[in-house]
């Protein structure tokens, strides 16, 4: 009998689509749906919504790079790390000076953070249903729908983070660490993320301290760049990122005991815009101690028991420091808790269709009626975050027809002067390339002075938002024989009044 001889395979005689799917997978294409659903309800409100205060200022650091006019950002107290001021450079350099050339990462960052967690479910737990409804819930939460629509760093920082537990998983260490620390060169909470992306990393490695070690060499490289950013910005007359953040906290301390219920509710609060859906808010505020008491049962010593337990303790460590520190209970700050507590949420979900299998005897339908369940579940509140109807992310109506105010600067006289007092981030950007001089009073006495001393050399405007009153203004430069004349008059989308633009002229 002749003995078959094998020969070795050369790997370039493989054609390629052998190491290829030959089609995706019904997943894969639901992924697909949903990132275009996705899109879509976060598109609305960024096209709605005008500017918060904190998004005119990184929309103007953005512009000060984009237009060569201070590149290093020293003419401004930058209290953030670099890397989204210049994203967002990049991004009006491609898309043009619009607001929505400026929400442009924040929306892509958005998406992007839904694909990402859903990837992390899939190798996590191994199974498809996994993915999908962390796709589900994170599609369809208001949270993410609304800050994805906004100027805020913390898409961004979120999108990296998950990005790096990705990587890490995947077995990459040098990229994971490489996002972990791009992730803090979006905002110095980013710092999250390192812990978990290495304790991922390790866990999914066969070598723990040559991936530490990789890790530790992709972390570094966008740290080291921050740092010398900051030190060429420094060695200019800017103060250092850090000291500027820290101070804008007053700095931060333990909080009192009379303080812990009402920031523990006032956390609560917040997170109830996760989903909006008192159903799913059950089912996970009583899952998550059922997985837990299964996994300290019956899954220690096994990689899924460590990765539960791992990603309970993430989510509780994060909102401990946050409640028990006194950083302010703003929803923001909440951001990085969303995309793994959907993966959570999608491992329970893969748990409770395991279990409705039993009933149906088929995997497949029991997947459908769980997805169908749960797109029902979040679909209202998907719709009613589309339209702005929750009080989380950015703006909803405060600063409606800031840039109406805006379009009417540009056609006063070259050389006028809008005095502020509350706008001064919105006239940063909204005022950016018009030809006026905007100067900040900061008593009525000074005002009066200074419209007494150079109001015969140009037109002088002063703009008052609906919450503020020109009595005191008035009063103070009617003194001088000088008068506020209401030329321009903007409103809301519920038609209230929301901004008053007086021109002082000269009593007659």
């Amino acid at each position: 009998m002749a003995r078959r001889l094998h020969r070795p395979v050369d790997a370039a005689q493989v054609p390629v689509q052998l190491g290829l799917p030959r089609h995706w997978t019904s997943g894969r294409w639901v992924l697909v749906v949903l990132l275009i659903l996705g899109w879509g309800v976060q598109l609305a409100p960024a096209v709605a919504n005008r500017f918060h205060s904190d998004e005119a200022l990184y929309g103007y650091w953005g512009l000060q790079i984009a237009r060569g006019r201070d590149p290093w950002l020293v003419d401004v107290p930058v209290y953030k790390p670099p890397l989204l001021p210049y994203v967002i450079a990049g991004s009006v350099a491609l898309f043009g000076h619009s607001e929505l050339a400026i929400r442009m990462p924040g929306l892509a960052a958005g998406l992007t953070m839904v694909a990402l967690a859903a990837a992390l479910a899939d190798r996590l737990f191994a199974r498809s249903v996994a993915a999908t409804s962390t796709a589900i819930l994170l599609t369809f939460s208001p949270f993410r729908i609304l800050f994805s629509a906004t100027v805020f760093p913390d898409p961004l920082m979120v999108a990296l983070g998950v990005g790096a537990c990705v990587a890490a998983v995947a077995n990459h260490p040098v990229w994971a660490g490489l996002l972990a620390g791009l992730s803090f060169g979006v905002k110095q909470s980013g710092l999250a993320w390192m812990p978990l992306a290495l304790a991922l990393g390790v866990m999914h490695s066969q070598r723990p301290a040559r991936s530490g070690l990789k890790y530790a060499l992709g972390y570094a490289v966008p740290v080291i760049l921050i740092v010398i950013w900051d030190q060429l910005r420094t060695a200019q007359g800017a103060p250092g990122f850090w000291s500027v953040g820290i101070a804008g906290y007053g700095g931060l301390r333990l909080i009192w005991p009379h303080e812990l219920v009402d920031r523990f509710l006032g956390w609560a609060r917040l997170a109830r815009y996760f989903w909006v859906s008192p159903v799913l808010s059950g089912l996970f505020l009583t899952g998550v101690p059922v997985l837990l008491v299964n996994t300290l049962r019956r899954g220690r010593g096994t990689r899924r028991g460590l990765v539960d337990l791992l990603l309970i303790v993430f989510v509780l460590f994060y909102a401990m420091i946050h409640w028990l520190w006194a950083f302010p209970v703003w929803d923001r700050y909440l951001l990085p808790l969303l995309p793994m507590v959907a993966v959570l949420g999608g491992r329970l979900f893969s748990m409770a269709t395991h279990w409705l299998e039993r009933v149906v005897r088929s995997r497949k339908l029991s997947q459908v009626i769980g997805c169908l369940a749960l797109i029902i579940c979040l679909a209202r509140p998907a719709v009613a975050a589309a339209r702005s109807r929750y009080p989380v992310g950015g703006d909803h109506g405060a600063y409606d027809g800031i840039d109406a105010v805006a379009e009417y600067f540009h056609h006063v006289p070259p050389g006028s002067v809008v005095y502020q007092h509350w706008l001064g981030w919105h006239y940063a950007y909204y005022l950016y390339d018009v030809p006026v001089y905007v100067a900040y009073w900061p008593t009525p006495d000074w005002l009066a002075q200074d419209v007494q001393a150079f109001g015969a050399r140009s037109a002088r405007y002063i703009v008052f938002p609906s919450w503020e009153e020109p009595d005191r203004i008035g009063h103070a430069v009617a003194q001088l024989g000088y008068r506020l004349d209401p030329v321009w008059t903007t409103s809301r989308r519920n038609g209230s009044r929301s901004f008053t633009i007086y021109r002082i002229v000269v009593q007659p």
